[in-house]
């Protein structure tokens, strides 16, 4: 499949700013099953200067500093990007038990596995939290694999809370999250890899798109028309395997990965410091994501 997805940020502030500098993670990375066909990137006011970069997670980074005088700025990101579907006869492995992928992801020097141990630690948003599967009713079987576990986590946060945006805010702890019982893609992505980490499971959180509309037939999931969230473990004898939490997915052709880290404060689309502006500021975010094909 083959997208075009419109990314609009606009920001209004009380009084004027004299000046800013941001990091935008609005470039969609590369992976395996996606390859970005176009790109480009509108601010306005225009930044006096722009850099790219690469992230330590791999994501690029634009990096703008507007130095004129403005109460509202406007970002607007454009790209096309072909997603391909996961073969589903790829050979893996067998399925290893928790702890034998544990035991091997301790043992194993290869590139994959020594960045994925980076993914069980604490993060900026995520504490190592010991308690928190059984808080949850997840106590896997010893038998039970990384992938069979992930799936049993999905459904659980699916099935006992209840997506309700405007209920939460990046700064909720999960302590929260977990009396309401309500929240949005962002906190069940944090509960599931909080959940993870805590059993000893790599867990990164994805940041991306859904396809706005659904195929014919099919059901409109939740998130579209706004940027989307979910997770991936570490499996040593599979890989990076992702699913949705919020919609009981494991992610296909219609998920646009944008980028990924240790939690949303390593992927946030917009990130800066202004100097002035006044107290708070107003934010509008549109999400837009078609197939090229309906044109």
């Amino acid at each position: 499949m083959r997208y075009r997805v419109r990314h609009l940020t606009r920001y209004r502030y009380p009084a004027p700013v004299h000046g800013s500098l941001n990091e935008l993670r609005l470039r969609p990375r590369p992976t395996p099953l996606q390859q970005l066909d176009h790109y480009q990137l509108a601010v306005q006011p225009n930044a006096r200067y722009r850099a790219e970069h690469v992230d330590a997670f791999g994501n690029p980074v634009s990096v703008l500093n507007i130095d004129q005088a403005h109460q509202e700025w406007s970002i607007s990101a454009v790209f096309e990007v072909t997603r391909r579907a996961m073969d589903a006869e790829l050979a893996f492995e067998p399925p290893l038990s928790l702890p034998a992928a544990r035991a091997r992801l301790r043992r194993d020097t290869g590139a994959m596995a020594l960045d994925a141990r980076r993914y069980t630690q604490a993060s900026p948003l995520l504490p190592i939290q010991p308690a928190l599967p059984q808080r949850l009713g997840l106590m896997p079987e010893p038998d039970q694999g990384i992938e069979a576990v992930a799936q049993r986590l999905t459904r659980l946060i699916y099935r006992e809370f209840a997506y309700r945006p405007g209920q939460t805010e990046v700064s909720t702890p999960l302590s929260r999250v977990l009396e309401s019982r309500v929240g949005v893609c962002q906190d069940f992505a944090h509960l599931a890899i909080a959940c993870s980490r805590a059993l000893g499971i790599p867990a990164r959180y994805v940041s991306g798109y859904l396809e706005t509309r659904p195929p014919a037939g099919a059901e409109r999931l939740v998130g579209a028309d706004a940027t989307h969230a979910w997770f991936a473990v570490y499996d040593p004898a599979r890989g990076w395997l992702e699913f949705d939490p919020t919609n009981d997915a494991v992610p296909d052709s219609r998920y646009i990965t944008l980028a990924w880290g240790r939690d949303y404060s390593d992927v946030a689309p917009v990130r800066g410091v202004v100097r002035g502006g006044g107290q708070g500021h107003g934010l509008q975010v549109s999400v837009d994501v078609q197939p090229i094909e309906d044109d």
